[in-house]
C-alpha cells in the first residue's frame, strides 16, 4: 500500500497554503523570477540543454516547495561571503610589541608606539594588538620597577640591620 510520489496530470490534489503547482498560469504571475548572481568562488553551472518542459520523459518533475520563497529584486545584492582575517595587512610592529611585552618590556613599549603611529598614518589593522602590547609592556615594566625597588630596599634593610647589630657587639677600646 503506497501512495504515488507524483500525482497524474488532471488528478484532484489537495492544495497546501502557499503551494502553486509548477507550470500553472498562477505560478508564472505569482512571483517574478530573476536568476541570482553566483557567490564569489562558487563554480558556474552550465545552462540546461533543454527547457524544463521539454526534458526527457525518464526524468521526473520535482513538486514545488510548500513554502513561498521571497522575491528577489534587482536592487538587492546577495549576502557577501565572510572573509577570514589575514596577517599580511596587520602591522608588524604591533605583533612585535605584544611578543616583546613579555620578553623585554622596554622594547615592547617602543614597538607599540611605533606601531600605533604607523597604523594611524597608513590605516593598517592591528591597533588593538598594539594597544594590548603597550598595556602589557607598561604593566610588566611597572611590576619589574616596583620589584627592583622592593628588592634593593630589602637588601639595604638587611645590610643596615646587620651593621647595627654588629656595632652593638663591637670592641671597647
Amino acid at each position: 500500500m503506497s501512495t504515488p510520489q507524483h500525482p497524474e496530470p488532471g488528478a484532484n490534489v489537495p492544495q497546501q497554503p502557499g503551494y502553486v503547482p509548477a507550470g500553472s498560469p498562477a505560478s508564472e504571475t505569482a512571483q517574478p523570477t530573476v536568476p541570482l548572481p553566483p557567490f564569489p568562488g562558487q563554480p558556474q553551472q552550465a545552462p540546461a540543454q533543454q527547457p524544463f518542459a521539454q526534458q526527457a520523459p525518464q526524468q521526473q518533475r520535482q513538486p514545488a516547495p510548500a513554502y513561498a520563497q521571497p522575491a528577489y529584486s534587482a536592487g538587492q545584492t546577495a549576502a557577501s561571503v565572510p572573509q577570514g582575517t589575514t596577517l599580511d595587512k596587520t602591522n608588524t610592529f604591533a605583533f612585535l610589541s605584544i611578543i616583546l611585552a613579555f620578553i623585554a618590556p622596554v622594547a615592547g613599549i617602543v614597538f607599540g608606539h611605533m606601531g600605533l603611529s604607523q597604523i594611524k598614518r597608513t590605516g593598517d589593522s592591528g591597533r588593538g594588538i598594539a594597544l594590548t602590547g603597550l598595556i602589557i609592556s607598561y604593566a610588566w615594566f611597572a611590576f619589574i620597577a616596583v620589584f627592583m625597588v622592593l628588592y634593593v630596599g630589602f637588601i639595604m634593610l638587611m645590610i643596615g640591620s646587620i651593621a647595627d647589630s654588629a656595632s652593638s657587639f663591637g670592641y671597647n677600646y
